[in-house]
């Protein structure tokens, strides 16, 4: 199928298909060099519209209280919001929201010129700054820049090896969504598996046997079998408990190796007697991201904690606040989307 052109400029052929084609592919959406590639609700990288004709790209949530009003921890639906330069708008869905993420982060990192956030987000995030400084009327103790170097440290560690946090995070989200399936539900997708897969074989039977309705049996089986797979509501392969609970646990000790290489002794802490390896380090590694550690500044310097123990009880204390009755910020959502799966599925150990 031939990629169609959105924006108001056009490449050559040959071009358009060599750079769609060496374009990083995150989800249904595409980033090349020379262009930006997105998806129609059915078929990925459909569209193309060149870099210098996008004004802005941000992430929206929908079809959740948390989108729309600010209410609510987690989104069921996530959108690319591309603003062209001409005042047009696309809103390309995409299922799984770390790959929005995704697609914001390499655009930040390779089109710096291209705002990442909405217009009104940007405000709000400029006017919570402002207030954050405010709030920070004492100038922190020595022990407490002490420990902000300490977290500092750590974070800029962390970001170093962004698939390992991202991937702790995603396991976590995985297995609290297999936690929180009722049974009830998890019990019809099992009954809709089965069905399909009695009505496919009914139907391969009866198209052998020529019967003229076989076919549609197959087509009606083919679509129910789809249905239910998609719904992530079958307990086998890889979203299995066992396997869910195994994703998990690998992406704990990948971190938990990745910290044993803290190098506490290569910086400034190494003067104040801090260790490095996984006992050195601030957090246990099921907790490792930096949003845990950018909170945990932010605890300290609002001056409700000295201590890096002490900021990540605060840390614990606001997750646990936070549910569906709550309002928060768009950015706020964001952080805790990233991290209080973690939480949830360690129990605030």
């Amino acid at each position: 199928m031939p990629t169609i052109q959105y924006g108001k400029q056009s490449l050559p052929a040959g071009t358009l298909k060599e750079d769609k084609r060496a374009a990083k592919k995150i989800g249904p959406v595409g980033m090349g060099r020379r262009a930006l590639y997105l998806n129609s609700f059915y078929i990925s990288r459909m569209y193309y519209v060149l870099w210098t004709e996008v004004k802005r790209v941000y992430k929206l949530v929908a079809m959740s209280k948390g989108g729309f009003t600010g209410i609510g921890a987690f989104g069921s639906m996530s959108y690319l919001v591309v603003e062209l330069r001409d005042g047009r708008t696309k809103k390309c869905q995409i299922k799984y929201e770390n790959q929005t993420d995704q697609a914001l982060e390499w655009i930040a990192a390779h089109h710096p010129e291209i705002p990442v956030r909405s217009e009104n987000a940007q405000r709000k995030l400029d006017e919570k700054a402002q207030r954050e400084s405010r709030e920070i009327q004492i100038p922190p103790g020595e022990d407490a820049q002490r420990s902000i170097l300490l977290l500092e440290e750590a974070q800029q560690y962390l970001e170093a090896e962004p698939s390992l946090y991202q991937n702790l995070s995603r396991a976590a989200a995985k297995k609290r969504a297999q936690q929180n399936i009722p049974a009830g539900r998890r019990a019809l997708g099992i009954s809709i598996f089965v069905c399909s897969i009695a009505l496919l074989a009914a139907g391969i039977f009866l198209t052998i046997q020529r019967a003229p309705y076989g076919i549609y049996m197959i087509l009606f089986g083919g679509a129910f079998l789809l249905f239910s797979l998609s719904g992530n509501l079958i307990p086998i392969g890889r979203n299995s408990p066992r396997s869910i609970e195994s994703q998990w646990q690998d992406a704990v000790r990948a971190q938990e190796a990745y910290l044993s290489g803290w190098p506490a002794a290569s910086s400034k802490l190494s003067e104040q007697g801090i260790k490095g390896g996984t006992e050195g380090f601030p957090v246990p590694a099921r907790y490792a991201h930096p949003v845990v550690l950018e909170r945990m500044i932010r605890a300290i310097r609002q001056g409700r904690a000295k201590d890096p123990d002490k900021a990540l009880g605060i840390v614990k204390e606001d997750l646990k606040k936070l549910n569906r009755s709550v309002k928060v910020s768009q950015e706020e959502y964001d952080e805790v989307v990233a991290v209080k799966p973690m939480f949830l599925v360690s129990e605030y150990q």
